[in-house]
């Protein structure tokens, strides 16, 4: 059998679940997977009864990540071979749904994968042959079909309301909603004669499929009601009221405190259906709510519900309906009186928010995993999470009343020994007292009738500075943290020292929380000024700098389990926020023992990269070292070269693929802040030959950054290109034009390349060049790649007024008219009129708004425009006209302009490190920019800036002074005229 025979795909699955040699059998796997019919025999494998059955798995599961790599392409053409395509799609789901559970989950994730590219479109009778497949006996095929059908029908509840969308969902009822609701009332009838037969296996087979049609009730209803479903609700309803109060111990074992059973889980999924229609569809549903909130309300206060932890989404999803019905005022009446609200603090509230021994179990036994939900909540929100947000609804029914009710629990709490009873009191007071929701930002409002910095110096502060409980150190720390727009900045400034020194806590909740109090700290930014500047400087932690990241440090470095080391991103990110904060102030001693300790934990971890967010904080780290090192001390930047480069030549020659992406850009920025003058660095030279091979680009996430170092080298030496490289280079730019994603780097590579490279060298190519170019323009332009072209056109012929190119005077308007025209003479008329024009008025940011007006105006007066296409001289100041009129007056906005400013003032980076936000950060074939580092956009004109719009104005009809004294203006409208006139004196 050889080697590269499909008949081995088999063999090498087999192999790949031995970890000796599973990395080998993967490698072959990949490198069958191109050969027509490898899909089909990935799926025969899949659906072979006489193969083994962990074979069959490791085949579903090496399908369903071929279907994910190798579906389509940007592009949305298929890159399987089109016998694979057809075949897969007309047999899939009859493979599907013979297969046990766990390949059927898988196989039923590749059908939803699929079905996200091509359904309805490029799969028309997915839902014909669904519905052809639905039984009214058997229900474990019925369980598969109905897994597929929610894996595809669920991608709709996110969505923006569109025509195309409802196009489908339409299509979908016409076909499916009829049986559907057959399906859903015979299954209530078998359920109710399992019952009676006292038949467990069967009831479960029928609850699995009950479940999964009331999720499918939901996704049949999530964009709007439908007509059948309107003319049908109290049959559905009926069903759903039916098994939202049904009681049997067929159904899971009471004795387990954990196991999540179906019921519970339908349970759930009908609440969450109700609580759809009573938000959604109030006036249909009208006649119904009030059943539901009794039996809702009788739910979540049963006593077993609040104990066990199997209950805790069911619970949660209650207490979120209770609180969407507080919210709706004709039903106010039922919390607004004195007795409803002791019910509900007796019998919801108080269980809801109670520390159970589950939770001290997590507490102790898995503390960062205790972190992390308890602060940004984990796939369904907690308990207590849930009871705050009843509460807040609560309070606006009536806040006085609420206040009265729940600070006598907080006092009686209070004044009891114990610390579960003090816990439960602050944690009620802390959602009493908040205003709203609690936000990234903290609490910006409170209630005006308590005192929070009151109760937090007669009930709280002790615990920062006594021998406490561990819950309740964590408590008071957390107070600061949710209450720290609500204290003075010497209040906070008083607080730092306390939470330094419990980062030399033993307990690993408690220091996680002082590294992330101490973070929220340095990130808080001035609320009351528009600039939004940091509250702490470098002046503030100066002299604890060195404290809080030694304490840190020691507390990562702890272990060199890769893993454990990088489980707790809290603690790398409070030092990227230190090394923020503290800027310059690091001393350079200092500075490189730190750069050492982060290149350590790099080594570390990349033995096994497991947490994504970590990683990007080591390097956010990395990246603000350098910036705040002195930029214009030769000795120090060759010394940062030599201290950080060859970890990141590690990381490349190992292929540390999570970690490629950020080694390349921090090798850029350390190549851009070398002092001009000095050489290209060894190193770099040796990278140039590398970086242009094609398996360098085949990873997305590898491109901005590979971008930027080419570009990074060629500014500062072209001629290991212009040698041997110039046309690995050019296939380069050609590869990456070609790619509706990466083209704007194909952009920024070019004009790069015509900008540092000798026009002597690049002569032969330049048709080719523009060719490929128009040739996109003609087949398959974007909006993006139109808008680029357009901006990469007239920067070219914003050069002549950059100090920077004072050398080449050959790259200006001409040049550019030219480039164009060496496709076909004239072209450049149909591109100016076509694109150049209209494009130049279409432009958001505000640095593109420059160069267009700037750069159409050099247009205009090139001596090539003027002699060969003077008939579009008029045209094109009447539309200069239009795009300074708009430009007039424009504020600078922040957004516009982030991506020009963020590598300049402190204050800038400090604002780009705030907003910082990698809470679904992962590792992929996404690109992660480093905000610490990023780089300015190129900018031609830079004397100009982008936010003067008055001066872009003045310069652009400074460029055309010389056509007005020519008698251009009496050719323009008199609106023309009047924008003209306004700034024809500076």
């Amino acid at each position: 059998m050889a080697e590269n025979s499909l008949e081995a795909i088999p063999v090498y699955l087999k192999q790949s679940l031995d970890p000796q040699t599973a990395k080998a059998a993967e490698n072959q796997l990949r490198s069958l997977e191109q050969q027509p019919q490898f899909a089909i025999n990935l799926l025969n494998v899949i659906a072979a009864t006489s193969v083994e059955p962990p074979v069959r798995l490791a085949a579903a599961l090496f399908f369903k990540n071929l279907i994910r790599r190798r579906w389509v392409n940007e592009d949305g053409e298929y890159l399987l071979h089109g016998d694979d395509v057809h075949y897969v799609k007309a047999e899939i789901l009859n493979i599907m749904v013979k297969l046990p559970n766990n390949l059927q989950v898988q196989l039923g994730e590749s059908i939803s994968i699929i079905a996200e590219l091509d359904f309805p479109h490029r799969w028309e009778n997915l839902i014909d042959d669904l519905v052809a497949k639905l039984s009214g006996e058997d229900f474990v095929l019925n369980k598969g079909i109905l897994l597929v059908a929610h894996s595809i029908f669920k991608k709709w509840r996110p969505l923006f309301r569109s025509d195309e969308l409802f196009l489908e969902i339409k299509m979908v009822l016409d076909k499916f909603a009829v049986p559907f609701m057959a399906l859903l009332a015979r299954t209530d009838q078998l359920i109710d004669g399992a019952i009676a037969q006292n038949d467990r296996a069967l009831l479960e087979i029928y609850m699995d499929c009950l479940l999964l049609e009331v999720q499918i009730y939901y996704d049949l209803n999530c964009q709007d009601i439908p007509e059948f479903f309107e003319n049908n609700l109290n049959d559905g309803m009926a069903i759903m009221h039916k098994y939202l109060n049904l009681k049997t111990n067929l159904v899971g074992d009471t004795d387990d405190d954990e196991d999540v059973d179906v019921l519970i889980k339908t349970k759930t999924a009908i609440i969450q259906l109700v609580s759809l229609y009573v938000t959604r569809y109030a006036e249909e549903f009208d006649h119904l709510v009030q059943t539901f909130i009794t039996s809702i309300w009788q739910l979540v206060s049963a006593e077993h519900i609040s104990e066990q932890q199997k209950y805790d989404l069911l619970a949660v999803t209650a207490l979120n309906f209770l609180s969407s019905i507080a919210q709706i005022l004709k039903y106010n009446s039922l919390f607004n009186s004195e007795q409803a609200l002791s019910e509900i603090m007796e019998k919801i509230i108080l269980p809801n928010i109670a520390f159970r021994e589950a939770d001290k179990e997590h507490f102790e036994d898995e503390p960062i995993s205790y972190v992390r939900a308890d602060l940004e909540g984990t796939d369904f929100e907690s308990r207590r999470k849930s009871s705050t947000d009843f509460l807040r609804e609560l309070k606006e029914v009536n806040t006085a009343l609420l206040t009265t009710s729940v600070m006598t629990y907080v006092n009686q709490f209070l004044s009891q020994p114990n610390w579960e009873n003090k816990d439960k009191a602050i944690y009620l007071f802390s959602s009493l007292a908040a205003k709203g929701s609690v936000t990234n930002i903290g609490v910006t409002s409170t209630n005006m009738l308590v005192d929070v910095v009151q109760f937090f110096t007669d009930n709280i502060a002790s615990y920062l500075v006594g021998d406490a409980n561990p819950i309740l150190k964590t408590d008071a720390i957390k107070f600061i943290l949710t209450f720290r727009n609500q204290l003075t900045k010497e209040q906070l400034l008083t607080t730092i020292p306390l939470l330094i020194n419990h980062l030399r806590d033993l307990n690993p909740v408690v220091y996680t929380y002082a590294a992330i109090t101490i973070d929220k700290l340095l990130s808080m930014t001035d609320l009351s000024n528009a600039a939004h500047a940091p509250v702490f400087n470098k002046q503030d932690i100066g002299g604890s700098v060195n404290d809080i990241l030694g304490n840190l440090f020691s507390l990562i470095l702890a272990t060199t389990v890769p893993e454990k080391l990088s489980e707790n991103e809290f603690l790398i990110k409070c030092v990227m926020r230190v090394l923020n904060t503290a800027e310059d102030s690091v001393d350079e001693q200092f500075r490189e023992t730190i750069i050492k300790k982060l290149l350590e934990i790099l080594s570390v971890i990349a033995k096994n990269p497991a947490n994504p967010r970590f990683t990007h904080y080591v390097f956010e780290s990395l990246g603000l070292l350098v910036k705040f090192s002195p930029s214009n001390e030769p000795t120090t930047a060759q010394s940062l070269i030599q201290l950080v480069v060859p970890s990141l030549l590690q990381i490349l020659s190992e292929d540390v693929q999570e970690f490629v992406p950020y080694s390349f850009q921090l090798l850029s920025y350390l190549l851009e802040r070398l002092p001009t003058g000095l050489a290209l660095p060894e190193q770099y030279t040796a990278l140039v030959r590398p970086l242009l091979l094609p398996v360098v680009w085949e990873f997305r996430g590898n491109v901005p950054g590979v971008t930027r170092l080419l570009i990074a080298i060629m500014e500062r030496d072209v001629n290991p290109f212009t040698q041997n490289e110039l046309t690995p280079l050019l296939g380069v730019f050609q590869k990456l034009i070609a790619s509706k994603t990466n083209d704007t780097y194909g952009f920024d590579l070019l004009q790069s390349i015509i900008l540092n490279i000798p026009s002597s060298n690049l002569s032969g190519y330049m048709n080719q060049i523009a060719v490929l170019l128009l040739t996109r323009l003609k087949t398959s332009r974007t909006e993006k790649f139109i808008k680029k072209f357009v901006s990469f056109l007239t920067a070219l012929c914003c050069i002549p007024l950059n100090d920077k190119y004072k050398g080449r005077s050959d790259i200006n308007a001409d040049f550019v008219v030219k480039f164009i025209d060496s496709v076909q003479a004239g072209v450049f008329r149909q591109i100016f009129n076509s694109f150049i024009l209209p494009t130049s008025a279409t432009f958001a940011n505000l640095q593109d708004k420059k160069v267009a007006c700037i750069g159409l105006s050099q247009f205009v007066i090139s001596q090539l425009f003027s002699s060969e296409y003077s008939d579009l001289i008029v045209p094109s100041a009447e539309q200069l006209c239009t795009n300074l009129s708009n430009l007039k007056g424009v504020a600078a906005n922040s957004l516009n302009i982030v991506g020009n400013t963020i590598t300049g003032d402190a204050n800038t980076t400090s604002v780009a490190i705030n907003e910082l936000d990698l809470e679904s950060a992962a590792y992929g074939s996404n690109f992660s920019r480093l905000v610490s580092i990023l780089i300015k956009p190129f900018d031609p004109i830079s004397q100009i800036t982008s936010e003067d719009s008055r001066a872009v104005c003045q310069a652009t009809v400074s460029n055309l002074s010389g056509l007005l004294g020519q008698g251009l203006l009496g050719q323009l409208s008199s609106a023309s005229q009047a924008v003209i006139a306004e700034f024809l004196s500076k």
